[in-house]
């Protein structure tokens, strides 16, 4: 410190919330407005990079000290992305922290249930579980499926959550720690193999996020998603406009049917229809 000078210190988020206030101002003086709101759900086991992730899209950096995020808790953010030349997009993204199911174990034998009603049990389990996971998507655009390939109940955790997830919202399958590559037990071909089958709305990615290996990837997934919008969008006016379209077609054949131009303009010298108030009173009768 020199003479009178002082050092301000400001913390992260000071700084974070400062460029944001600035973005905004900019964005106001160039014309430029989020039109779209995106909004993406991040899933996956524990440790697969989800936190991370969410925290890189929202301008953050990699930490390589890992801290689990709580089981059932769940991280929201919304930035403005730039989409494209001119087009910026709110976009917010959810990181669900999934707590950890515990296997029941009954060691009692005097409560032993028979084989088929221990099935039926199962599937009303199983049928409730992708109801109540089918409600998370409701308002979402896009899931981030999480999967850590070094270990193998990560990816069968994901394809357990990708039966639940509708075939209208869009899926990125994003295998992590691809700088790990000789330490996977869940092979690349198997995971791209089991995506290809899952429908077209399923997509597939490796990705690194000690140096942002594969985030390109990431962001174009980001921009399917927006363009699904806007297609629907396109579809919901084509829809409106073939509406009004139609009844402009029903209006114009009724005018065509309707029309009579000697009486619209009748030629001159032409005698129109004879006016009661100025004709003859009719002769008394004989």
């Amino acid at each position: 410190i020199m003479g009178n000078s002082q050092v301000t210190m400001i913390s992260e988020e000071e700084r974070r919330k400062n460029i944001k206030q600035m973005d905004q101002q900019m964005n106001i003086r160039f014309g430029r407005t989020s039109k779209h709101k995106l909004n993406i759900i991040v899933r996956g086991d524990r440790a697969t990079g989800k936190t991370t992730l969410t925290k890189m899209l929202t301008g953050g950096v990699f930490d390589d000290k890992y801290t689990p995020s709580k089981g059932g808790d769940c991280e929201r953010v919304t930035v403005q992305w730039a989409a494209g030349a001119g087009e910026d997009v709110d976009l917010t993204l959810t990181a669900h922290a999934d707590a950890d199911k515990k296997k029941e174990t009954d060691n009692s034998s005097s409560l032993k249930i028979v084989h088929e009603e221990k099935s039926r049990h199962a599937a009303k389990a199983t049928k409730q579980k992708i109801a109540e996971e089918s409600k998370m998507y409701d308002q979402c655009h896009g899931v981030i499926l999480m999967v850590n390939p070094t270990k193998e109940w990560t990816f069968s955790y994901v394809k357990d959550l990708l039966d639940s997830i509708p075939e209208t919202v869009e899926v990125l399958l994003l295998a992590n720690f691809r700088d790990q590559l000789d330490q996977w037990v869940t092979a690349r071909n198997v995971m791209q193999e089991h995506v290809a089958t899952a429908g077209r709305h399923v997509h597939y990615c490796d990705c690194c996020l000690v140096n942002m290996f594969g985030m390109p990837g990431v962001e174009s997934f980001l921009r399917i998603c927006l363009h699904r919008i806007k297609m629907e969008e396109f579809s919901r006016e084509l829809e409106s406009l073939e509406t009004a379209s139609a009844l402009a077609v029903e209006e114009a054949e009724k005018i065509s049917d309707k029309q009579d131009y000697d009486s619209y303009a009748p030629p001159p010298g032409a005698e129109g229809p004879e006016d009661p108030s100025t004709a003859p009173d009719p002769e008394p009768a004989a």
